[in-house]
């Protein structure tokens, strides 16, 4: 059972702070919710955001950046707690503070850092599965496994060493002629398995040699 999140007391963001943090619109670090979603799903937003940069998601938000709120706030805490609890491990530390915009009405606002637990991962409710999401641009999209292998590594880890034999240096020959490399075009470049290709890429990220890139179709 993680630890309950308790709203601050006193809001350290005023409502002229809100208004340009929803200027900004949706992104990589900034999600809009108009209510707080069904529990996997909003589970998914905080994960992913923490699986990435961090950033903060935003409840009494429309989509097209209206600042509308909500009545009851306590619920939507409350709502989101337990579905941080049951569908979410290792548990996320998020920030909770209450935003007022109006007499009646509430913008709570989830802030939540680049996670030192990473990867987060998110219990599936329909199997005993779970998945992990990150960020991509204004989305959030399920993680690939070499992204999940590079969260594993610690971030602390200093003068990885690595030798550059053959495919390795097959790999810098593609990375030049076309900018970009991929699993499964690297893997068909170097007439390799994937699985290989795969392990080469990210032991040569770990190296720093490569910069890993999320993408919507392929990393």
């Amino acid at each position: 059972m993680r630890k309950v999140s308790t709203p601050k007391d006193k809001s350290t963001m005023s409502r002229g702070d809100l208004k340009q943090l929803v200027a900004q619109g949706e992104g990589l670090r900034l999600e809009f919710k108009h209510r707080l979603p069904e529990p996997e799903r909003v589970v998914r937003e905080v994960t992913a955001l923490a699986n990435t940069c961090g950033g903060y998601l935003l409840i009494g938000i429309a989509d097209d950046g209206k600042i509308r709120g909500v009545k009851d706030p306590e619920e939507e805490i409350y709502a989101l707690n337990s579905a941080l609890n049951q569908y979410c491990f290792p548990e996320v530390p998020v920030e909770l503070e209450r935003v007022k915009v109006s007499r009646t009405r509430t913008v709570v606002m989830v802030k939540t850092s680049v996670s030192p637990m990473r990867p987060h991962y998110v219990r599936n409710p329909h199997s005993r599965g779970q998945s992990v999401f990150v960020r991509f641009e204004d989305m959030c999209i399920e993680a690939s496994r070499e992204a999940r292998k590079l969260m594993h590594s610690s971030p602390d880890a200093e003068n990885v060493l690595i030798k550059l034999g053959a495919k390795e240096r097959l790999l810098l020959k593609q990375l030049e002629q076309v900018g970009t490399v991929t699993v499964n075009g690297f893997a068909k470049y170097a007439k390799i398995h994937p699985g290989r290709a795969s392990r080469i890429i990210v032991r040569m990220t770990q190296a720093k040699i490569l910069v890993h890139h999320i993408d919507l179709e392929e990393d």
